[in-house]
C-alpha cells in the first residue's frame, strides 16, 4: 500500500491504472475506504508542504516579480532604442552622399545642417507618433506643433502618507509638460491610457531622500496635486530630475528671449513720411503690454495663500487680479490671457477648498459649531457662491441638530424627555436662525431655502414626537403637557420671523383627535363602571373641618356648595357626582390647553358626550326609582350638575375661547325636565294636531 501511495508522485502517474490496481488488491469496501482516507491525508500533507514552500519563498517571489518588471522596462527601452536606430538608418539610407556636379560645392556647405535638422524633426515626429499610438487620450495635450519628447520611463507611484505602492505608471516628459499614463484594461488597441497631464510652468520635481523602504523617489508638485514616485535605480531618478530641470530652464530661456524680441520690435525712427502709415500699423500689430510684476506672480501667490489657509489674502489678491484683467481685457495680449486662465483655475480651487470646510463627514469634528463656519460662508458669498454655501450651511445645521438630539436620552417620564428634547431642538433652531441671518442678510433665495429646511427639520421632529408620546399607555394629562411644551418652544421662533406653529398643529391634528376620542371613551367607560357601584347615598365628610375644606375648595373654583350641606358633615351629593366633577374638570383643562381651530369640533363633541353619559345615568336611575325621597335626592344631584357645575364649565370654556360652547348649552335645554323630577317615561309626547297623518 505504501508503494502504491508513493506512485502518486511519479512523473508517469496514471489515475485510471491506479484505480484499477487498487480495486483488484483491496478486498471489500472497508479497505477502499481506508485507502481513500490515506489518499486524503497525503493530499492535505501535500497542501501543507506547498504552503510552507510559498511562505519560505515569498520574498523570492516578490524579488522575482520586481526583476521581471525591471526586465520589462529594459526591454521596452531596448525596443525604443532599436526603433530609433532603425529610423536613423532609414534616414541615412535615404540621404545621398553624391549630388549633381554643378551644385556640389554649394550642397557641400548647406546639405549637412539641413539634413541633420530634417533627421531630428523626423525623429521628433516618430517619437510623438509612437506616444500617440500607445497612450489613449494623449492627443489632446501633445498633438501640437514643435512639442518634443525629452524623457520617458516606468515609475511606481507611492502613497504620500504611508509610502505604500499604489500603482505603476509610465511618465513622458515633454518640452511643454509632464504626462502620466497607466495601463489600459479596455479593448481600444492602446496599451496605456492618460492618467494626468501637468504643464511645465506649474510643475516642480523635488528630490526625496532615501529613508527606509522609500528609495530612488522624487516628488511631483503640480497645482493642485502632490504625488510621490519611485524609480528603479538612482541613475533613473537622476535622469528624471536633471531632464525636468533642463526642460524648465529651456522653457524660461525661450520665454525670456521671446519677451525681449517682442520688446525690441518697434517702427524705425528714420522711416520716411510715405511709410508712416505702414509704421503705425506695424506698431499696432506688435504692441507690447508691460504688466506689473505682482500680476505675473499672482498664480504662485494664490497657491501659497491657499496652502497656508490665508483665505482672506487669497480672496483680496484674486479680486485685485480680476479687476486688472477686466480693465485690460479689450486688448489682445497672450500673457494676460494665460494669467487669466491660471487665475480662474485658482479661483475654482479656492472655492473647492472653502466648500470642503463646510462639508459634513463622520471624521469631522463639530466642536466649533456654526461659528467655525462663518469664515468659509462669508468668503463663499464674496466669491459669488451663495447658493452652494447656503446648501452646505444647512446640511451642517442638520448634522449638528441630529447630534444634539442623540445626546438627549430618555430617562424617567415621557414629559421630562420631551422637555429636554424640545428645548434642545428649538434652542438650536434659534441659534441656527441667528447665524443664518448673519451669514445671508439680503438673499431671498437663501431665505426661502432656510424656510424649507426648517419645515423639513420640524417634520422629522414631529414624527419622532408622535412615536414617543402618542402610545396607548400615555395618559391624556401627559400628552397635553408634552404638546404644550412643544408649542411653547416653537413659539420662540416668532421673534426671528418664522412661524412653524401652524405646521406643528397640522402634524399633531390626527393623533390629537384620536387621543381625545380615546380619552372620551375612557371617561364614558368610567361613568358606566361607577354607575354599577353607586348606591345614591349622601356624601359623609366625617368631620366639620373636612367639610369646610371641601366647600372652600369648590368656592375657589367658583362653585357654591353651601345649599347642598345637611347636618354637621353631610352633603346632598353622591360620591359618584363629586368624582365625575373632578375627572370632568381635568378633562376640560386638557381640552382647553389643546384647543385649536381644527380641534374645536372634536373637543366640543367629546365634552358633550362625556357630560351626556353622566346625565343618561341619572335619567335611568330616576326612571327606576319609585320612592319620593330618593327621587328628590337624585333631582338634587341633577340640579347641581346642570346648573352649578355646567355653568362653571361654560365659564371656563368661554374664558379660554371668548365664546360659549353651543353643545353644552343645548345639553341643559334637552334635560330641563330632569330638574323637575320628570323621568323620560313621564315626558309629554307631542301628538299629531291633525288626523290626516293617521
Amino acid at each position: 500500500m505504501a508503494d502504491s501511495l508513493a506512485s502518486l508522485s511519479a512523473p508517469d502517474f496514471n489515475a485510471e491504472k491506479f484505480v484499477k490496481e487498487a480495486s483488484q488488491h483491496c478486498i471489500g469496501g472497508q479497505e477502499l475506504v481506508l485507502l481513500r482516507k490515506k489518499i486524503h491525508g497525503r493530499l492535505e500533507e501535500t497542501n501543507d508542504n506547498l504552503k510552507k514552500n510559498v511562505y519560505q519563498n515569498y520574498m523570492q517571489f516578490i524579488d522575482t516579480a520586481k526583476e521581471i518588471s525591471h526586465l520589462e522596462s529594459e526591454m521596452y527601452q531596448l525596443s525604443h532604442l532599436l526603433t530609433e536606430q532603425r529610423l536613423l538608418l532609414n534616414s541615412l539610407y535615404n540621404t545621398s552622399i553624391l549630388g549633381d556636379e554643378a551644385s556640389a560645392p554649394v550642397e557641400a556647405e548647406v546639405a549637412p545642417e539641413d539634413k541633420s535638422e530634417e533627421q531630428e524633426e523626423e525623429i521628433r515626429r516618430q517619437k510623438i507618433a509612437t506616444v500617440l499610438e500607445k497612450v489613449e487620450g494623449a492627443s489632446a495635450f501633445i498633438d501640437i506643433p514643435n512639442i518634443t519628447l525629452l524623457h520617458e520611463g516606468f515609475l511606481s507611484e507611492l502613497d504620500f502618507v504611508e509610502n505604500t505602492p499604489i500603482k505603476s505608471v509610465v511618465g513622458f516628459l515633454f518640452s511643454e509638460g509632464l504626462m502620466l499614463a497607466c495601463s489600459n484594461p479596455g479593448k481600444t488597441g492602446k496599451r496605456y491610457k492618460l492618467d494626468a497631464y501637468y504643464e511645465l510652468g506649474s510643475l516642480a520635481v523635488v528630490n526625496v531622500r532615501d529613508l527606509g523602504n522609500v528609495k530612488f523617489a522624487f516628488k511631483v508638485l503640480a497645482f493642485p496635486d502632490s504625488r510621490l514616485f519611485q524609480c528603479k535605480s538612482n541613475a533613473s531618478k537622476k535622469d528624471w530630475i536633471d531632464k525636468s530641470d533642463q526642460a524648465k530652464k529651456t522653457r524660461l530661456a525661450h520665454d525670456q528671449l521671446k519677451r525681449e524680441s517682442t520688446i525690441e520690435k518697434s517702427p524705425s525712427r528714420t522711416a520716411s513720411i510715405d511709410t508712416q502709415s505702414l509704421s503705425v500699423n506695424v506698431e499696432e500689430e506688435d504692441e507690447v503690454f508691460d504688466h506689473p510684476d505682482w500680476l505675473l506672480e499672482v498664480p504662485e501667490e494664490l497657491d501659497v495663500c491657499v496652502a497656508q489657509r490665508h483665505f482672506e489674502d487669497a480672496l483680496s489678491l484674486l479680486q485685485k487680479a480680476k479687476d486688472y484683467i477686466n480693465a485690460y481685457n479689450h486688448q489682445a495680449d497672450h500673457i494676460l490671457a494665460d494669467i487669466q486662465r491660471k487665475v480662474d483655475q485658482r479661483s475654482v480651487h479656492l472655492i473647492e477648498v472653502l466648500m470642503k470646510e463646510l462639508e459634513v463627514n463622520p471624521n469631522k469634528s463639530l466642536q466649533g459649531g456654526l461659528r467655525a463656519a462663518r469664515r468659509a460662508v462669508r468668503l463663499l458669498n464674496q466669491l459669488g457662491c451663495a447658493t452652494q454655501s447656503c446648501d452646505l450651511f444647512l446640511k451642517l445645521c442638520s448634522s449638528m441638530l441630529k447630534t444634539q438630539c442623540k445626546r438627549v436620552k430618555r430617562e424617567g417620564s415621557i414629559t421630562v424627555y420631551i422637555r429636554y428634547l424640545s428645548s434642545a431642538v428649538f434652542t438650536n433652531l434659534c441659534h441656527m436662525t441667528e447665524e443664518f441671518l448673519r451669514a445671508f442678510p439680503d438673499s431671498p433665495s437663501c431665505a426661502s431655502a432656510y424656510a424649507v429646511w426648517a419645515s423639513s427639520e420640524l417634520s422629522l421632529f414631529t414624527t419622532h414626537f408622535i412615536k414617543q408620546v402618542f402610545v396607548p399607555q400615555t395618559p391624556m394629562s401627559s400628552i397635553t403637557e408634552c404638546v404644550a411644551l412643544v408649542r411653547f418652544q416653537c413659539e420662540r421662533l416668532y421673534s426671528y420671523g418664522i412661524d412653524l406653529c401652524y405646521q406643528l398643529d397640522g402634524a399633531l391634528r390626527t393623533p390629537l383627535s384620536r387621543a381625545l376620542k380615546d380619552a372620551r371613551d375612557k371617561q364614558v367607560d368610567a361613568i358606566k363602571l361607577r354607575a354599577v357601584e353607586d348606591k345614591w347615598i349622601p356624601l359623609d365628610m366625617r368631620t366639620k373641618s373636612a367639610l369646610a375644606r371641601f366647600i372652600q375648595e369648590y368656592n375657589d373654583m367658583g362653585m357654591n356648595l353651601t345649599a347642598y350641606v345637611t347636618g354637621d358633615c353631610w352633603l346632598q351629593l353622591t360620591s359618584n357626582t363629586i368624582t365625575f366633577t373632578k375627572l370632568y374638570l381635568a378633562f376640560l383643562d386638557d381640552c382647553l390647553r389643546l384647543q385649536t381651530s381644527d380641534l374645536l369640533h372634536t373637543i366640543d363633541e367629546s365634552l358633550y358626550i362625556v357630560f351626556e353619559a353622566q346625565i343618561r345615568y341619572i335619567e335611568q336611575s330616576l326612571r327606576k326609582e319609585t320612592q319620593n325621597e330618593m327621587r328628590k335626592f337624585i333631582t338634587k344631584n341633577t340640579d347641581f350638575l346642570l346648573n352649578t357645575f355646567l355653568n362653571h364649565v361654560q365659564t371656563k370654556y368661554e374664558e379660554a375661547n371668548q365664546f360659549p360652547c353651543g353643545k353644552l348649552h343645548s345639553l341643559k335645554k334637552e334635560n330641563a325636565a330632569l330638574l323637575q323630577g320628570i323621568s323620560p317615561t313621564k315626558r309629554n309626547i307631542t301628538k299629531y294636531s291633525s288626523s290626516e297623518y293617521l
